[in-house]
């Protein structure tokens, strides 16, 4: 998977042409597509770093593909493509964290420094995820090594304790809290520390939602604004959904509470 792989979506052929060869030239990768149906089936095939679509078309538009592909794929990119500006549209941009609007009269030059800035944006947001993700994963080990010792401890004095390890089952998810590792019907789940941990919240709070901000505080160890944990924690959804779902576009456990959090259902 290339981190710079775009996806241009419009109705119109010699649009997507153009751009495909404007940006193919700066050095891109292009993906073009024709609708806002063959644009949402290629995201549930494939990450793009950024999506570029046409506000107008016939069938699906535009929005409605920005709402679909923040589901599918909450850390891509968006810059939307208009022929005018709206209240409507600016309130939108809001909602779905569009990163820019370009009006199709734009200088291609001027499309091409866009398309960079987004993508910078997409890496720097990438970069701040794997930092927090390294930071808590090494105060996690640190938490874990003292509970090993204490542990340690504990059995010297008491050698007929019960141990420490502790599994948790959920239908046919299993997860090991001691390891760190998590199996589905008896498959192994090549998570990261801080999916682990995402999962491991979800489970302990299973059946029930929890916040946006709950299960940041959970997984991450501190506290932020529900905004600031939605977009945290959707990237992690994102990926816990690839590696769990049989359909991850159709989520059957992982499953979405609009606009407040997410809720664990076996």
């Amino acid at each position: 998977m290339t981190q710079t792989h775009i996806l241009i979506v419009d109705d119109e052929a010699n649009i997507r042409l153009t751009l495909s060869t404007l940006l193919t030239r700066a050095g891109y990768d292009v993906t073009t597509a024709g609708s806002g149906e063959e644009a949402l089936e290629l995201l549930r095939q494939q990450h793009y770093a950024l999506l570029l679509v046409d506000l107008k078309m016939p069938g699906m538009d535009g929005m409605q593909v920005v709402e679909q592909a923040r589901t599918i794929t909450p850390d891509t990119t968006i810059i939307v493509l208009t022929g005018h500006g709206s209240l409507e549209s600016a309130m939108d941009g809001i909602r779905y964290q569009i990163f820019d609007y370009l009006l199709k009269t734009t200088d291609p030059a001027f499309v091409v420094q866009r398309v960079k800035a987004g993508l910078e944006d997409y890496h720097r947001r990438r970069r701040q995820l794997d930092l927090i993700e390294t930071v808590t994963a090494a105060a996690q080990e640190l938490r874990r090594q003292a509970a090993t010792d204490a542990g340690e401890a504990a059995s010297a004095s008491a050698p007929f304790a019960e141990g420490t390890e502790r599994i948790m089952n959920i239908g046919q998810l299993q997860i090991d809290t001691w390891r760190q590792a998590a199996t589905f019907a008896g498959q192994l789940l090549p998570l990261t520390p801080t999916e682990f941990r995402v999962l491991l919240c979800m489970a302990e709070q299973a059946g029930k939602m929890q916040t946006y901000a709950q299960i940041v505080r959970c997984a991450q160890g501190y506290d932020t604004s529900e905004l600031e944990a939605s977009e945290l924690i959707k990237p992690h959804i994102y990926h816990l959904r690839q590696k769990l779902e049989p359909d991850p576009t159709s989520p059957r456990y992982l499953l979405n509470v609009r606009g407040k959090g997410y809720m664990l259902q076996m």
